[in-house]
């Protein structure tokens, strides 16, 4: 489930990613954490680099974590987690830039 070259799974194995993914599609928000934490760090500083401000980045992170956790169930690993998470952020960040103007 992860993309070539990226970082290794966040949980530690696949088995591991899809048995948190599972849960977290079933409404565990800890495992939820567990699955997207990882990539938090690395989502902010995309959104920073798309918004130039950290506060603006810290908003689009959350709107980011918070739209992943509600199409969690329309997930179907096609992607990566990563992917789809930045595929959510770059989204969220253009909707801001957009609102800005």
């Amino acid at each position: 489930m992860t993309d070539s070259g990226a970082a290794a799974s966040p949980s530690g194995s696949p088995a591991r990613e899809r048995e948190l993914l599972l849960a977290a599609q079933n409404g565990d928000g800890d495992a939820f954490g567990r699955l997207v934490g990882p990539f938090q760090r690395e989502l902010h500083a995309h959104c920073y680099r798309m918004l130039g401000s950290y506060a603006d980045a810290e908003d689009a992170l959350q709107e980011t974590l918070l739209r992943a956790w509600r199409s969690l169930a329309r997930f179907e690993g096609r992607s990566s987690l990563r992917s789809w998470l930045y595929r959510i952020a770059t989204n969220a960040c253009l909707r801001a830039i957009e609102r800005a103007r």
